[in-house]
């Protein structure tokens, strides 16, 4: 007969205590929740069941800790939900690291240590005697943020074409080991743009240095733009203003763009994410039903290594992944960058200069007047112009594979074409204040905004303000500019549709096929107006039916009085609308 002693040394041998990792709580989070088998569970984890109690019981704390956390690998090794002493340290220090290393330059462990002291010092932070930046500390704060390797030597290289060379070979076993068609290879890149930049000598006089009246921060946009290797899928743009609310943007129902806000217009790695699982997955899976291929079929994004981007491992939805160019060759093979966005952005200013052109107003007043709804409208249409073979020919020097020996890799040069569009454009009137723009001018006007920052530079200054004063975007533009959209009645509309049409009818500007594409507007809005009636007449009639059923007990009645509601839940949600409004 057992003795107590030897029974509890009994069950003490039979389990040792184990520590699970965040990353494997919430993978037992999520089966539970499927239903899995409780004790299936704590067999393969040796763990007992008032663990999994305690487990889902955290349930709460580990979403958002997760949720919080600057680095997903970090969860497949901590333990605990412990955060860092010095949370505002860590954050700076951690952004610090993150910078270095999507520049491509060496990070060790000693420089670390001593961008903590700077940080430590910078930020005010209390001296605490029992704060070493040891070695010690130095791990914890890579168990964290689930670094596992350190550069050793200070060498960087720069952007070379033998380092380009070396990852076309990367790349191309990637596309074979994936088995993937170049229907199924997409590239995304961001690019700034100064959206209503004027050459400065257009608005500056003699005496003047510079034009006036307008911020440059205020008047960028950042526009991510993606398309893929075969050319015949873009997705529509990706815009980040520095206003959630911009007043121009009101009752505008149906935007040509994903449009988003930071305080500064700038991308960010939770907008990122949010366009990669919320727009870029599901752009893909349609694209795939088009195609006929099966809606589990894999995909790459080939992106470069913005600070912006979140890590590979954070961008998997299903098949669909990220792969990253190295730092050092992004500007020689990134897709994007071989002339796609510069023709976007030569269609885009083509476009300015036209609506400029045709204005009866100054420069100055044309403007001021042109605000974030023209040019987001004017972007899409300019990235909708940048034609197929142009996304398909920008993936000759990552993909030379994908191109026969003999094809042509010089097509028709959009840039120049749109460039002497422009110049001969603004040489048209010569009374007009851009007449005298010269060709240099117009060329750096063209690239005013090529290397414009889509992303935080990350200064130490910068840094340290972003951890103690972290920004929000603007709920609203100030501009008194941007005012309000009015509200159009359908027959505001349907006499200006009218009036627009019988101009084109009568103007030798436009030809048959334009005015008969009006035409076709014109009839489909004539239906639509049509459906409009109809549903306000239902409505009525409804309203109409309601009164007639609704009981009014006499006097002499006891009960209490009831009526039938006189509005529809049906039509509560319903923008009813008559010509007369």
């Amino acid at each position: 007969m057992y003795s107590k002693s030897q029974t509890s040394a009994s069950k003490t041998a039979k389990r040792k205590h184990v520590t699970l990792t965040i990353h494997q709580k919430l993978d037992i989070i999520k089966r539970l929740e499927k239903s899995e088998n409780r004790n299936n569970i704590i067999a393969e984890f040796n763990i007992s069941s008032s663990t999994i109690y305690d487990i889902k019981k955290q349930k709460q704390q580990l979403e958002k800790f997760v949720s919080e956390s600057a680095s997903v690998k970090s969860l497949d090794i901590r333990q605990t939900l412990k955060k860092p002493k010095l949370e505002t340290l860590d954050s700076a220090l951690y952004k610090w690291f993150s910078a270095k290393r999507a520049e491509g330059k060496p990070v060790t462990g000693p420089m670390i240590i001593e961008k903590a002291k700077f940080f430590h010092t910078e930020l005010g932070l209390p001296n605490d005697d029992m704060l070493s930046f040891s070695k010690g500390w130095l791990h914890n704060f890579k168990i964290r943020h689930g670094i596992r390797k350190l550069d050793v030597s200070g060498e960087i290289r720069s952007a070379d074409e033998a380092a380009a060379n070396e990852y076309k070979i990367t790349f191309q076993n990637l596309i074979n080991d994936h088995n993937l068609s170049p229907s199924q290879i997409y590239n995304a890149d961001e690019t700034g743009l100064l959206w209503r930049c004027l050459p400065n000598s257009t608005l500056a006089g003699a005496e003047e240095s510079s034009a006036k009246g307008f911020k440059k921060n205020k008047d960028r946009l950042t526009v991510l733009v993606c398309g893929n290797a075969s050319g015949d899928h873009r997705l529509i743009p990706f815009v980040i203003g520095k206003f959630k609310k911009p007043r121009p943007l009101k009752n505008i129902t149906n935007l040509p763009v994903i449009y988003s806000a930071q305080s500064n217009a700038w991308m960010t790695a939770d907008l990122f994410k949010d366009w990669f699982f919320c727009h870029f997955v599901p752009a893909v899976k349609e694209n795939f039903e088009k195609l006929g291929l099966p809606q589990d079929s894999k995909a790459v994004l080939v992106l470069d290594n913005c600070r912006a981007h979140p890590k590979a491992s954070d961008l998997v939805s299903g098949n669909i992944f990220c792969t990253y160019l190295p730092a050092n060759v992004t500007p020689l093979i990134q897709p994007m960058d071989q002339g796609v966005i510069q023709n976007f952005k030569c269609m885009y200013r083509g476009m300015f200069i036209q609506r400029l052109l045709g204005s009866d107003c100054s420069v100055k007043e044309f403007q001021r007047q042109y605000n974030i709804k023209d040019a987001i409208f004017a972007a899409a249409v300019a990235w909708n112009n940048v034609k197929n073979e142009t996304l398909h020919k920008a993936w000759r020097k990552l993909y030379p594979q994908l191109f026969a020996e003999n094809q042509s890799e010089e097509g028709e040069n959009e840039f120049s074409t749109e460039h002497s569009h422009i110049l001969n454009s603004v040489n048209s009137d010569p009374n007009h204040p851009l007449s005298h723009l010269s060709n240099e001018e117009i060329n750096e006007w063209m690239e005013v905004d090529k290397d414009l920052h889509t992303q935080e530079d990350l200064t130490d200054e910068v840094i340290i303000q972003s951890v103690l004063n972290p920004q929000e975007p603007l709920e609203e533009s100030d501009s008194d500019a941007e005012a309000e959209s009015t509200h159009i009645t359908w027959k505001e509309a349907s006499e200006a549709l009218d009036k627009f049409v019988k101009f084109a009818e009568s103007s030798r500007f436009y030809d048959t096929a334009e005015v008969m594409n009006l035409h076709i507007i014109k009839n489909s809005f004539c239906q639509k107006r049509a459906k409009s009636k109809k549903q306000i007449d239902i409505a009525t009639m409804f309203r109409r039916a309601q009164k007639k059923t609704q009981f009014t007990p006499s006097s002499g009645d006891a009960g209490p009085s009831c009526s039938v509601p006189t509005t529809s839940t049906v039509f509560e949600s319903m923008s009813i609308e008559s010509d007369s409004d």
